[in-house]
């Protein structure tokens, strides 16, 4: 899996331009950012704990002060400080139980993980002034929202203009963490919305040990956060790579990868195997226009950041990180 991913997120190969000397006619675009849902916007909550689940809560739920006990001090900076208790809401409980398929002492063992790496790592102290170089493409960003309330995460691979791996991850658990903040009461899942148009397998891609701690974060501290994977206009070999390794993919992460003809007409008004109408997905007037839909959006980052600030600015205006239900 992690080559999979490697390639995925590896960086566009040479292409020639055709359309030198062809006149165009301007195009207006939008480049306000919609980081937020709108009161009136449909949503699709997370379903409600079964009954087997509700047990599997209350055990780990019994186990509170264990978990909250002698997690590692923060570094006192400027930055704020992890809030434990308030983090451990039992929504996330859930989240985690459901992740564990109903293990009540493994989601206890994995969310203590995740609490100690929230002291350690320290997402929440991410500041959007540090990853400004990094967001200065568009190669990542959250922009909309799907049918069903959850907010898009939009990559752009081709655009990747860094080179640390360890601020490239740094990136990766800032805009999953900007993601959570977007996301409506009720809505616990995203939708990532990935562009392979330009993949190469003879492209430059991320470190095999990269890709495998990008999986290894996203698996041990963001789990079951993925409501629907995008990808737009595969070439024919990354299909065909897909579907060599789609039997080595859990059955419920499969199911959730989906491909997406933004020009053509594969699974156009219906599901076609592999292939979606992402407009059934996302409302047209909602989604980008390279990724199929009607809004004309191009992302500009001194339109984009301010509003990134002011949301980040917002959620950490005190001295401790608040926990909102997600």
């Amino acid at each position: 899996m992690s080559s999979f991913f490697s390639g995925l997120l590896g960086r566009k190969a040479a292409i020639a331009d055709d359309t030198a000397g062809v006149e165009k006619p301007a195009i207006v675009y939008d480049s306000i950012p919609r980081l937020e849902p709108a009161p009136d916007m449909p949503i699709e909550p997370t379903p409600e704990a079964t009954p087997e689940e509700l047990q599997a809560i209350e055990v780990v739920s019994a186990q509170r002060t264990k978990l909250l006990a002698g997690l590692p001090a923060e570094p006192l900076d400027d930055g704020p400080l992890f809030d434990a208790s308030a983090w451990l809401t039992t929504t996330r409980i859930l989240i985690y139980v459901r992740a564990c398929k109903g293990d009540a002492q493994q989601a206890a063992v994995r969310l203590r993980d995740t609490l100690e790496w929230h002291c350690t790592y320290r997402p929440h102290a991410i500041t959007p002034a540090s990853m400004r170089e990094e967001g200065a493409t568009g190669k990542m960003f959250i922009n909309g929202y799907d049918q069903s309330g959850r907010p898009l995460l939009y990559m752009f691979p081709h655009l990747e203009n860094t080179s640390d791996a360890a601020v490239h991850l740094r990136y990766i658990v800032f805009t999953m963490e900007q993601a959570i903040r977007s996301m409506p009461v009720g809505v616990t899942k995203l939708t990532i919305v990935i562009d392979a148009s330009l993949f190469s397998p003879l492209a430059r891609t991320v470190p095999l040990s990269t890709a495998r701690e990008f999986l290894s974060v996203l698996e041990k501290h963001y789990p079951d956060r993925l409501g629907t994977a995008l990808v737009l206009s595969p070439p024919a070999y990354f299909v065909m790579f897909y579907r060599i390794v789609a039997p080595f993919i859990d059955p419920v992460t499969k199911s959730k990868i989906a491909f997406v003809d933004v020009k053509g007409v594969k699974g156009r008004g219906r599901k076609e195997g592999d292939w979606v109408d992402v407009r059934e997905l996302v409302r047209p007037d909602m989604l980008q226009s390279e990724a199929g839909g009607d809004w004309m959006y191009k992302y500009c980052q001194d339109a984009y950041w301010p509003v990134l600030e002011r949301m980040y600015n917002a959620a950490f205006s005190r001295t401790s990180v608040t926990s909102g239900e997600h």
